[in-house]
């Protein structure tokens, strides 16, 4: 009984101390749905200018050219050229700025070229991929390179240099704002699938939704709010910080804002209303906003990014419309349909104010503390090698340990079998416990893949399979903290029997079983 009683004990210290860091790891903020909802004047998306004769998509045919942009450095970037063919007078134009999941000058044919077919020019630039990974994004130097584009564009033949604009997309608009602050000839801007605030901010609406979307219970939900507080600089990760409010106020030309109503990865409401209020802070007040029965691409269907699907209903007309009413002189005040319109949207999380952290701010703590527990492992393992070839090459002399000092088989003939005997009563509560919190974590981390790519990918499982899941999980560290309250007490009650190297190995099989616990309390295995 009092065995009994001292497990029972080291593994509910082990649970509460492991609960208590887990709390204590919790970010000071919360993803809270979102309540303060946008007001849809009208089911109908279609931009149409009060008083203005304007071109519609399909009046001109279109003409492509290859173009390369000097962007400096001795680089250049390929784009292609659509011109509407036989539109009279000077033409309005429009320069495309990629997101991220875009690159290429063939990118946007289909949008630029129904634009070209309304008489409007516009010019696809490739994206330069010099030193554009996952881990470092160089904002300001796109803008530059895109500035080059919209200098190449102002130059070409028949070009209306006063009323020249942006067209951005996604990640593109943190671009676009950067280039409107450096420059003043932007007539227009039209914001598509904008993230407008920070990074990880955005992202936190993505996460939140793309996890409640996949059915993964709260606290797997409560681990991307984690994620999402950490500190990315040693990995590089500084553009998750972009400052969007700073650059977000050089937004003065008249703008459209456009969403698709199945984007989950962007605040469609919060963003438009950000983008609303900005400007009319600084006294623009010619800011039209659209939704449309779209993904983020804009394409009529659901998931982030799903090819080979058309655009959705009435999105380049109500483009074409808007620029071209731009360019005849349209505010505000002379539009024939509301500033709100389209498919009534349905923004479930709100973008948080602050992302501050708890006791673990770093990423590279938390990689550290994660890989801990398997290194240590792995060590242990080595010394276990060795000690085991040490007692083999000692057996094979006629050496055994008995006592703490070798002695000669001969004059010790049961000690054999008794320093076997000894040596494995030993090492099996060691490596019990070590690899029952290896594989438990494993089953973890497989997990948590397993609800990101359902949410990225939007992949829907069985009902509450993830929420099953998730108990199964908490079910298993129960056992593991019992399990490694067993060994922990039977190591104590041997203690005077374990030196030497197994005595390194079982303190490292004890450190690699705390660092792993660690990690798990970090994704909320031992919630209260």
């Amino acid at each position: 009984m009092k065995r009994v009683a001292r497990v029972a004990a080291i593994a509910l210290v082990l649970m509460l101390v492991f609960a208590l860091l887990g709390w204590m790891m919790m970010p000071r903020w919360d993803s809270r749905p979102y309540t303060d909802h946008i007001d849809v004047s009208s089911s109908e998306p279609a931009i149409i200018p009060a008083h203005a004769s304007i071109a519609h998509e399909g009046r001109y045919p279109t003409r492509e050219t290859q173009l390369s942009i000097d962007i400096g450095n001795g680089k250049a970037l390929s784009a292609i050229l659509r011109e509407p063919v036989g539109a009279a007078g000077p033409r309005p134009a429009c320069l495309f700025i990629h997101g991220s999941g875009t690159s290429g000058a063939e990118d946007f044919g289909d949008i630029a070229n129904a634009m070209a077919s309304a008489g409007i020019v516009t010019l696809v630039p490739a994206k330069s991929s010099d030193d554009y990974t996952v881990l470092h994004r160089d904002y300001p130097r796109f803008a530059s390179e895109y500035g080059r584009a919209f200098d190449t564009l102002l130059g070409i033949r028949g070009v209306d240099r006063s009323h020249a604009g942006i067209y951005a997309e996604s990640e593109g608009t943190w671009i676009a704002t950067i280039l409107a602050s450096q420059r003043h000839d932007i007539a227009f801007a039209a914001l598509t699938s904008a993230p407008v605030f920070k990074g990880r901010e955005q992202m936190a609406v993505a996460m939140s939704t793309y996890a409640h979307e996949a059915g993964a219970p709260k606290p797997v939900i409560d681990d991307t709010l984690k994620l999402l507080s950490l500190d990315y600089r040693p990995f590089g990760l500084q553009y998750a910080d972009f400052d969007a409010d700073r650059y977000l106020e050089s937004l003065t030309m008249p703008i459209l804002v456009s969403y698709g109503v199945y984007d989950t990865a962007m605040p469609i409401e919060q963003g438009a209303q950000r983008i609303m209020q900005v400007a009319q802070r600084n006294g623009n007040h010619d800011v039209t906003v659209r939704y449309f029965a779209g993904n983020h691409q804009m394409r009529a269907g659901r998931g982030l990014f799903a090819p080979g699907l058309p655009l959705a209903d009435g999105y380049t007309q109500a483009l074409e419309n808007w620029v071209n009413g731009v360019a005849s002189g349209a505010v505000a005040s002379g539009w024939a349909t509301p500033q709100v319109a389209g498919v009534k949207p349905n923004q479930q999380f709100a973008a948080p104010e602050r992302t501050n952290s708890g006791i673990i701010g770093s990423l590279g703590v938390l990689v550290g503390v994660m890989l801990a527990g398997p290194v240590l492992l792995a060590l242990a393992f080595l010394l276990g090698i060795v000690a085991t070839i040490r007692a083999g090459v000692r057996e094979r002399d006629g050496l055994v340990r008995v006592r703490g000092r070798y002695v000669s088989l001969r004059s010790a003939p049961a000690a054999h079998g008794a320093g076997r005997q000894r040596y494995a009563s030993v090492a099996e509560p060691c490596w019990s416990m070590g690899l029952s919190a290896l594989v438990l974590s494993l089953l973890v981390y497989g997990y948590l893949s397993a609800v990101g790519a359902a949410a990225v990918f939007a992949l829907t499982p069985a009902p509450h399979m993830f929420g099953i899941g998730w108990h199964m999980l908490q079910v298993l560290t129960m056992v593991v903290v019992v399990v490694s309250a067993v060994s922990m007490e039977s190591l104590w009650a041997k203690r005077g029997r374990i030196d030497g190297i197994r005595r390194a190995i079982c303190v490292l099989v004890i450190a690699a079983v705390l660092c792993i616990f660690l990690s798990l309390a970090f994704w909320g295995l031992f919630g209260l």
